[in-house]
């Protein structure tokens, strides 16, 4: 029963500790990057006045950043996702990992969502080093987008890229917003498990989406913008107000 009572304990006292290291991620994530975020909202809503799209993009884990802004209750609806099932973990636990180290691949999402020099990009790479994201943030600089970077800048910076010009995601973008976590992501040891557990990325990046969208929607409203905000679709009116920005935003 002791021993029962030791390991509880120990469970316990795990998840308390990566409670409080994942507490302190976001506290120097608020701190830090909360001018940059409040900059990125109000460039991505002066390209929307102009005519601009918001796309966002990631492979991987990383895709589910894009998800948190898309089609969500409280979400946006003046944001476009891309996330092929070829890039998500959906097909096959490996396939993703293989396309995003193929540089040419940019240029496939390039002509499939026909980017224009107004739009914007939001690419999520924790490691920042493979060269499919990274063309793409340089092919979409060159055409004009505007390209926003959401990277792991603690693992970005030592290790090595796998693109042609050895260059990473946080060189090659307009702006860089920091998910503040340690190199390998996962930050937490277990007893008997080799190497690390308990990534940040995913909630940081969760956190990350959400607190842009409230800043986007917050400009637009104060540049004469109603604000595209999904109502929950298990809400009584939510099914009539979804559908009305669905058909104004996404045509369906």
């Amino acid at each position: 029963n002791m021993d029962r009572l030791y390991l509880f304990l120990r469970r316990i006292n795990m998840q308390e500790q990566f409670a409080q290291k994942m507490i302190e991620i976001l506290n120097l994530f608020t701190e830090t990057q909360s001018e940059n975020m409040k900059t990125v909202a109000d460039i991505i809503v002066d390209r929307i006045k102009e005519g601009g799209r918001f796309f966002v993009f990631g492979t991987g884990h990383s895709h589910m950043v894009g998800e948190e802004f898309y089609a969500r209750a409280g979400g946006l609806a003046c944001v476009q996702l891309i996330a092929p099932m070829e890039l998500t973990l959906g097909e096959h636990p490996l396939k993703s990992t293989q396309i995003e180290r193929i540089a040419e691949y940019a240029h496939v999402i390039m002509m499939q969502y026909g980017f224009k020099d107004k739009d914007i990009i939001l690419i999520s790479s924790n490691s920042g080093r493979n060269a499919m994201p990274v063309e793409l943030a340089m092919a979409c600089h060159e055409l004009g987008m505007c390209t926003i970077a959401f990277t792991n800048l603690k693992h970005s910076q030592v290790v090595t890229s796998r693109h042609s010009r050895g260059l990473k995601l946080y060189q090659v973008c307009d702006y860089v917003i920091d998910n503040c976590g340690v190199v390998g992501d996962a930050m937490m040891e277990v007893k008997g498990v080799k190497g690390q557990m308990g990534a940040s990325s995913s909630l940081i990046g969760m956190f990350m989406a959400q607190t842009l969208s409230m800043l986007i929607a917050q400009k637009l409203a104060e540049v004469g913008i109603e604000p595209p905000v999904f109502l929950s679709a298990n809400v009584d009116e939510g099914d009539a107000w979804n559908q009305k920005i669905m058909s104004e935003y996404y045509h369906i």
